[in-house]
């Protein structure tokens, strides 16, 4: 199958070139396409050798340039383009202004190392038609696809002069400049190339991904500036992607106007950041698709990546704006998990209660029970235990469910949460923690450990780092992490002093510990903040060379540069 899609697309290539003047086709198009055909069939099959004699056969019969690049693609193959300069030395002076014979001539000297050769090949060529741009053109191409964007660089500033304009030759100069490291300048020139042809958007992205960091903002300056065609910001947005900010890739489209082009473009934009599993940009970009052009579908898939977001408010809002488009079926069987899940995470339990209660009449007793799950989850995001309980009572969990993992935390069975929740996907912040917490200590119960988590469920953060700082006390082999906890919250709540007296417990307590490295740097980040410079300076410096192997030394390097810049202006 593969060899017969190969043979049509050469067979279509190879004849239409036939019969036309430019492509210099033998005049009996039915036997010349036999040859032709013949040709193509070996070719496709890997029977190189009788290909050869074949194109042979069809460069005798004058069909000249369809033979000659099919022969150029054997030999290349074979790595045998030596082979092929008889043949150019024979037909470009028989046919010197073929724009493919000659563009296949100089592709194959580059290919031999004659540099000098093609060069003198491409000053016949040129001084053929002065006012050629073909010349110029595919000579740059070939220079650039062979590396060499100075030798380029140096043909299209010739096209310059000689031409009086390098608008019919943006394209190549857009890629020299990228092969030049010129970004800036590569950027204004695929901003200029995209305002006639907007699909060369990949190709930009491809071009300008390699930038380094300190010459993206050229970068974004020259393909964002005002009147830039839309394939330049698309391009941006695109090329924010790749460099790690999605969510500033979709603040580049997300103030254009909601025409159908601009609706397109969103699309295309959310199906790469999904591809790439960035979850907030698809969902604003989502969301922006909806509104300009409500879907229910749409809505759905919206509401689907807010969860995987951790946005539950908008996936909530996008999964009553899908119940609104979609048939009652629909509803029950796609939108329904999704609003209750958005419920339980924002701690609106009785809510889902009076939403699931709603739709149990269409669902019967054994479609409502799966849903209790959610009640449940609600319940513990509101640090009810006792309700959670209540909604579990006809749909009990089996033991390994993230639920009766947070059941088990809050009433302090450590074993139980660590079997539960070990395997389990449960988003947040707080399950990061007591996950990280489980796996570090060897207790198998402490009520200090359950309250401060349901403290925390609470919203009660006060609370919460209280208890944890307490639990240290208990916990001996999960102290500095628990310090650490209580730290971070205290941080959150602006509590400075605080925080601050934490990190330099861990530091001084805890130097062995996987957070000593962490307390450094929030405690250079505090001095920093009160404009004790110096002693910020002092702590990342320790940090960096007593924790030299720690995932935080690049940071901390960064800020301490950050700190020399600010001394030094």
């Amino acid at each position: 199958m593969r060899h017969r899609v190969r043979r049509a697309a050469l067979l279509l290539a190879a004849t239409s070139l036939l019969g036309t003047p430019g492509a210099l086709g033998a005049q009996d198009s039915a036997a010349t396409s036999a040859i032709v055909s013949r040709a193509l069939e070996h070719e496709s099959s890997g029977r190189n050798r009788e290909a050869i004699a074949a194109w042979r056969s069809a460069l005798s019969a004058g069909v000249v340039i369809p033979a000659a690049l099919g022969l150029e693609r054997i030999f290349s193959l074979l790595a045998q383009e030596d082979s092929l300069l008889t043949m150019f030395d024979s037909l470009v002076p028989r046919y010197p202004r073929e724009l493919q014979l000659r563009a296949a001539h100089l592709r194959t000297l580059m290919t031999l190392g004659r540099y000098a050769q093609a060069d003198a090949q491409f000053r016949a060529w040129r001084d053929l038609a002065p006012r050629d741009v073909a010349p110029y053109r595919e000579y740059a191409r070939v220079l650039l696809f062979n590396n060499r964007a100075a030798s380029a660089d140096t043909v299209l500033r010739q096209a310059t002069e000689a031409l009086g304009s390098s608008r019919a030759l943006v394209l190549e100069t857009a890629q020299m400049r990228s092969a030049l490291g010129l970004w800036k300048e590569a950027a204004e020139s695929w901003r200029e190339a995209m305002r006639d042809e907007a699909y060369y958007e990949s190709a930009t992205v491809f071009s300008l991904s390699p930038a380094p960091p300190e010459s993206r903002d050229a970068v974004r300056a020259e393909l964002s500036v005002a009147g830039a065609p839309l394939g330049a910001r698309q391009a941006l947005a695109l090329l924010e992607v790749q460099w790690g900010a999605p969510r500033e890739g979709w603040r580049v489209l997300a103030s254009l106007p909601p025409t159908d082009t601009t609706v397109a473009v969103w699309r295309q934009f959310a199906d790469e950041v999904l591809r790439v599993r960035a979850w907030g940009a698809a969902m604003d970009a989502l969301a922006a698709i909806d509104r300009a052009r409500p879907d229910g579908e749409t809505a759905l898939q919206g509401a689907s990546v807010a969860l995987a977001a951790d946005d539950p408010a908008e996936a909530l809002r996008l999964a009553r704006e899908a119940a609104g488009r979609l048939d009652s079926a629909r509803v029950r069987s796609d939108v329904l998990p999704l609003e209750l899940d958005a419920l339980a995470r924002l701690g609106r339990a009785a809510e889902a209660e009076a939403v699931l209660g709603r739709a149990a009449p269409a669902l019967g007793p054994d479609g409502v029970r799966p849903f209790a799950r959610f009640i449940a989850w609600g319940w513990i995001r509101a640090g009810d235990v006792a309700k959670a309980r209540a909604a579990l009572r006809d749909a009990p969990l089996a033991a390994e469910d993230a639920v009766s993992g947070w059941l088990a935390l809050y009433d302090g069975d450590l074993a139980g949460a660590r079997a539960a929740l070990r395997n389990t996907d449960a988003p947040g912040q707080d399950a990061v923690s007591a996950l990280a917490l489980l796996n570090r200590t060897r207790e198998e119960r402490s009520p200090a450990i359950g309250g401060a988590f349901l403290a925390l469920a609470r919203g009660d953060s006060a609370q919460a780092a209280t208890r944890f700082e307490r639990a240290a006390t208990e916990l001996s082999d999960a102290a500095p992490l628990l310090l650490a906890l209580a730290a971070r919250i205290e941080t959150a709540r602006r509590a400075e002093d605080r925080a601050m007296a934490l990190w330099q417990r861990v530091v001084a307590e805890y130097a062995d510990a996987p957070e000593a490295a962490e307390g450094d740097l929030e405690w250079a980040r505090g001095l920093r903040r009160r404009g004790d410079v110096r002693g910020a300076r002092e702590r990342l410096e320790h940090l960096i060379l007593t924790y030299p192997t720690s995932a935080l030394v690049p940071q901390a390097r960064r800020e301490l540069d950050g700190l020399r810049v600010g001394a030094a202006t």
